[in-house]
């Protein structure tokens, strides 16, 4: 094994860095052949048996969800998100959808075998227990619901939400300019001041977001020198080269090599989360790998890891990315929610509505010290478009001819039966 990344493959590091971006969720789940903590070692997550099935469900949509983005996403640029996030905003959602929107929910976050009970379980479980796995580590999930003050909603969809996803409920005057501000307010101050700002506007049409953050904070186990740290050549996709900065250290860590592909696992704190790294063969594009990147490969990848220690150079890295998931979520199979035949009838009853758009914002920080990560994940609902019939002029009715700019009337008439042709 080498103990120090060659260039070419540090020409793809930051792009490979951020493939995994469901680590810090899977990594609290499973087990770990890491020494023992090094202070309070906090709680384990404790999940049914049909909830550690759906974590692997889970990593399933995760993977689908980063693979779509990327297959989108031009080799010049970093690429971060969190699948988790829109997997709770969307949770939220599903509350309100009925029949087959439901459905489609359910087979796009893949709970087709679960009754609602039993995902809104799984929700509460993960929101209620992810953030106290390790004193050391900050890690807040937070879930709003914000509607437009008139828009009549099912008091039964605000009480699921409020119970299972610990959502807060407003209903604010979308007229006034205040409200976004209340809005972007709420995002900043659960994501450490990371994600500034998740809405740009409110349209007329808009009636409803949802909107999930999370924010990740912890310090590695073992930490890099700030002395250590020196600037060197990062090679990138052509050819090019740009100068960064390295941080370097002999650190503990988990590593396996499949057909090439080496995979990194720095464990945080007491190693109930770590950051998992992979970078493919000198030769293999990050993407090549990543569109060849499945559940059973993952699991392969996570079954191989074993602990080693080894001098390992690291770049260091900020940086935020904005996406819409409209696109992704329709290419996975959730068309019809964003479409005129939505069912939200348990989210109002009376008015047909869909889902206008999937946006989500995301930011990660990468030191000596440890790794800053935060996401927002809004979902907007608006009335459906339905198509309304041409305006028909089918009874009688007066006419004339007039000039447009005096207004005079040249001529004036009135139809009765437009089928005579008279004298």
């Amino acid at each position: 094994m080498k103990s120090k990344l060659s260039p070419n493959q540090l020409s793809i590091l930051y792009f490979t860095i951020i493939v995994i971006l469901f680590v810090i969720f899977l990594a609290s789940c499973k087990k770990t052949e890491n020494k023992p903590s090094l202070k309070t070692e906090g709680k384990t997550l404790t999940l049914a048996n049909y909830q550690q099935q759906q974590i692997l469900a889970d990593n399933s949509f995760t993977l689908k969800l980063f693979k779509n983005l990327d297959a989108a996403n031009q080799n010049t640029t970093n690429l971060f998100v969190s699948p988790l996030s829109a997997s709770f905003a969307l949770g939220m959602t599903s509350n309100g959808a009925n029949g087959t929107t439901f459905d489609a929910f359910k087979r796009v976050l893949n709970f087709n075998n679960l009754s609602r009970e039993q995902i809104n379980t799984y929700y509460n479980n993960l929101i209620t227990n992810l953030p106290q796995l390790d004193p050391n580590t900050t890690l807040d999930i937070a879930n709003s619901i914000w509607f437009r003050k008139e828009f009549s909603v099912l008091p039964a969809f605000l009480q699921t939400d409020s119970s299972y996803f610990h959502a807060t409920v407003s209903a604010l005057d979308f007229n006034n300019p205040t409200s976004i501000n209340i809005i972007n307010n709420w995002v900043s101050s659960k994501t450490g001041g990371n994600i500034p700002t998740i809405l740009n506007t409110i349209n007329n049409n808009d009636l409803m977001f949802l909107i999930n953050t999370i924010y990740f904070k912890s310090v590695w186990k073992e930490k890099f020198n700030s002395a250590d740290t020196k600037p060197m050549a990062f090679y990138l996709n052509g050819g090019n080269e740009v100068q960064t900065d390295f941080m370097s250290a002999n650190i503990d860590y988990n590593y396996t090599n499949d057909n090439g592909n080496q995979i990194y696992e720095l464990p945080y704190s007491n190693s109930k989360f770590s950051m998992v790294i992979a970078l493919p063969p000198n030769g293999i594009s990050v993407k090549e790998m990543v569109s060849k990147l499945d559940s059973s490969k993952w699991q392969s990848w996570m079954s191989g890891l074993h602990a080693t220690k080894n001098q390992l150079v690291l770049p260091k890295f900020k940086f935020s990315f904005n996406t819409g998931l409209k696109n992704s979520l329709t290419d996975l199979g959730l068309g019809i929610a964003f479409s005129d035949g939505a069912d939200f009838s348990l989210l109002n009853s009376s008015q047909p509505l869909t889902i206008t758009d999937v946006k989500q914002k995301a930011y990660i920080a990468i030191d000596e010290s440890g790794t800053t990560a935060a996401a927002a994940t809004s979902v907007s609902i608006g009335p459906t478009l339905v198509a309304l019939n041409p305006p028909a002029i089918d009874n009688p009715f007066f006419f004339v001819i007039r000039d447009m700019n005096s207004g005079i009337i040249l001529f004036a008439g009135e139809v009765n039966n437009p089928t005579l042709s008279g004298e």
